[in-house]
């Protein structure tokens, strides 16, 4: 019997979240610079161990954002990361951005899925074998469905890219080895799907392909302990740097099998890692300079504003979608996606760096008029049970010129007023959205784009929504406040 000793180390959705925060006492947690610090540690200790990142490294602090995430690039390359996976967020600066991103860094990024439409061209390393202890160790990458969401708006560029069938691809890439005669010991996914998908994808993996552990992100879930699903090991370890996961394996390279383990969802904070004094420095560098620019006071809310969930009314995604409907001449009403506001809250104090990283996109936002049957019809699906009990997708805040009763329980709307009166089928109204939700409009409200053109093309009404918001908050002092009644979600 060949036992083998690995500890595989594991984190996700950082969303550039480098710099970390402080606790009650006053004590750092969640830096990178922690992160690093932790890594290296274990490195030092046991020649045997990995770092994996299953994606959305990019994307969520000005740190990555203001930089097009070049800075991110340079950050990884002094963090002793041996894979990471492609994620969603790392490719809002557009897939070409990322492909130059791609060249700048020395980690070792994964994906097989994402592909050219029609040929059997990856836009990234769809496979990565690292030897370790002895052991031959495949790495697959794999990218949510929802990436080509994203792509919609990127014109030709978007049209010319799909997700290729997951099984399939796998399959494809042990059939690879198997003709360069390349053994492979131990077989992990690094995933950016989400818990459940990861489970399904699980249970659905023939288990003649050696799949034995599937690192995750996307959902940004919380696992103690491994789950297991058709024998295969699953992992996540939160998001934002709180926690780095530490899997200590013994792997029998004859049974191929794993022969015993312990795990550990391990904090970030000054009790558990040591700080990396040269990512410290680093990360510091780009803070300062964010500090610089981004210091000027935008307003002061009448509190602080809550913004927890993704499937409920909040009190800052209710004041943004208000924010946009008065600032945008000749809408009724404007449905914002809960989704686009990156933060849980905001303070009473506004800076433009708080408003940047609260809402970080410059999309235009655009208008398009339906009719009152429509409408319903859309905030019916809207509101679907895969939105608001599984959240599966993201809720819409919506401007208080609109209200709405919905029954869980009946699965419709018992109530939909426009200014005050009730919403008529075949009265039109002119709705604002952002881009990126309208072109994905099959998603959210379960009609295509050019269903919602049926009384017109959609026209641009902002180049820079970020602009809007911005001007719009300059403007208005000690607003904010509770949630009101605008969405009424009952039984």
């Amino acid at each position: 019997m060949a036992i083998k000793d690995i500890t595989i180390l594991h984190s996700n959705d950082m969303h550039g979240h480098f710099t970390g925060s402080t606790d009650e006492n006053g004590k750092l947690k969640g830096s990178l610079a922690q992160v690093s610090g932790y890594v290296n540690k274990v490195k030092s200790e046991n020649p045997n161990a990995i770092y994996i990142n299953a994606g959305d490294v990019f994307q969520g602090s000005l740190i990555d954002s203001d930089f097009q995430g070049l800075s991110t690039a340079n950050i990884l390359n002094n963090l002793d990361m041996d894979i990471m996976v492609l994620g969603n967020h790392e490719l809002d600066y557009g897939i070409s951005h990322m492909l130059f991103i791609d060249k700048c860094t020395d980690t070792t990024i994964v994906n097989t899925n994402f592909k050219v439409k029609g040929k059997e061209t990856h836009l990234f390393k769809p496979y990565h074998v690292l030897e370790v202890n002895g052991m031959n160790i495949l790495f697959i990458g794999l990218l949510t469905r929802n990436i080509v969401d994203a792509t919609k708006t990127e014109g030709l560029v978007g049209e010319l890219v799909e997700i290729a069938s997951t099984k399939q691809e796998i399959r494809k890439i042990y059939e690879r080895l198997e003709r360069k005669k390349k053994h492979i010991d131990l077989t992990i996914l690094v995933t950016h799907i989400g818990y459940e998908a990861d489970c399904k994808l699980a249970r659905s993996l023939d288990p003649a392909l050696n799949i034995d552990i599937i690192v995750g992100a996307h959902t940004h879930t919380y696992l103690d302990q491994p789950h297991f699903e058709n024998g295969i090991m699953i992992l996540q370890a939160g998001m934002e740097n709180t926690h780095i996961g530490r899997l200590d394996m013994k792997y029998d390279t004859d049974k191929s099998e794993i022969a015993g383990y312990e795990y550990e969802l391990m904090p970030v904070d000054e009790e558990h890692c040591p700080t990396d004094k040269m990512m410290k420095a680093l990360v510091s560098t780009y803070a300062l300079d964010i500090d610089e620019k981004y210091s000027q006071l935008v307003t002061r809310f009448k509190r602080k504003l809550d913004n927890k969930g993704r499937t409920n009314p909040t009190e800052l995604g209710q004041l943004f979608a208000d924010a946009f409907k008065d600032s945008l001449p000749g809408i009724d009403a404007f449905l914002l996606a809960s989704s686009s506001t990156r933060c849980y809250y905001m303070d009473m104090t506004v800076t433009l760096q708080d408003l940047r990283e609260a809402y970080p996109y410059d999309g235009k936002l655009y208008k398009f008029t339906v009719d009152g049957a429509q409408l319903r019809q859309m905030l019916t699906y809207a509101l679907r049970d895969d939105v608001i009990e599984r959240v599966q997708e993201t809720m819409y805040q919506t401007s208080s010129d609109i209200h709405i009763k919905y029954s869980k329980r009946k699965h419709e709307i018992t109530e939909l007023t426009m200014h005050g009166e009730e919403v008529k089928d075949d009265a039109q109204y002119v709705i604002g959205m952002q881009e990126f939700y309208f072109m994905n409009s099959e998603i959210g409200f379960g009609m295509k784009p050019e269903e919602l053109q049926k009384y017109g093309d959609v026209k641009v009404i902002a180049p820079d929504a970020f602009q809007v918001l911005w001007d719009w908050m300059a403007d208005h002092k000690g607003v904010g406040g509770p949630i009101d009644d605008r969405l009424i979600i009952g039984e």
